[in-house]
């Protein structure tokens, strides 16, 4: 049995909204359930122990980078060296499979909808799980009442050789693989924007993660054109 886990980065609305970051990225982790059960949940509350001698945080990409809210403590440099540093070896070290839709903006500007980008990412993982006699769960962040009626609605209505049930789940829930969903989202959007710059996060972490092809390349990755 395994676990999917769904969250995104970025704004799936038509127009490059943000100049800064006109990408959209939805990323799914997938655990098989006693990895996630025995390794990663473990380590993840271990970690926070480690850091705040409690499990309640719940680890958000924006907050960590920005030092806001419980990561104020990050602000002192070596510290924020020692954390970064254990958490990329939580992640590297969950045998979570990353598989992500990227939408650049800049380049592609037809319409697609939140539930565009799930149902082409949901329709990569389909060989996976077409053979499951029950559908298979998919854990989302809940964005709104309406906008996961509409999703789940998208979803049950897709055709094809796999079904999928939709959970939706506010972050507050404090679900693991949510927030390595969440993790992992912005790097794989800024790898997209700027393909030449150092992006640690990435390159030394969750493209570990991304699922591979025998040749090398990452069909896990998709990115709309």
């Amino acid at each position: 049995m395994e676990m999917i886990y769904v969250d995104e980065s970025g704004d799936h609305a038509t127009g490059a909204t943000n100049p800064e970051y006109p990408i959209f990225v939805i990323v799914a982790c997938v655990f098989d359930n006693h990895d996630y059960r025995l390794r990663f949940v473990p380590d993840l509350i271990d970690l926070k122990i480690k850091y705040w001698s409690h499990e309640a945080v719940v680890l958000h990409e924006r907050e960590i980078r920005k030092n806001q809210g419980e990561f104020t403590f990050l602000f002192d440099r070596s510290t924020r060296e020692r954390f970064l540093a254990d958490l990329s070896l939580v992640v590297r070290s969950s045998r979570a499979e990353v598989v992500a839709v990227a939408w650049d903006k800049r380049k592609v500007s037809a319409v697609k909808t939140y539930a565009d980008c799930l149902l082409l990412l949901l329709d990569s993982l389909r060989l996976r799980f077409r053979r499951l006699a029950i559908p298979q769960v998919i854990i989302l962040e809940s964005r709104g009442v309406r906008e996961d009626l509409e999703i789940r609605r998208a979803v049950e209505a897709s055709t094809g050789s796999c079904h999928w049930k939709p959970i939706f789940v506010p972050k507050a829930r404090n679900l693991a693989g949510l927030q390595l969903a969440d993790l992992c989202a912005r790097p794989i959007g800024l790898k997209l924007l700027r393909p030449d710059h150092p992006n640690r996060v990435y390159d030394e972490t969750i493209s570990l993660l991304i699922r591979k092809a025998d040749d090398g390349t990452r069909p896990g990755l998709i990115v709309l054109d």
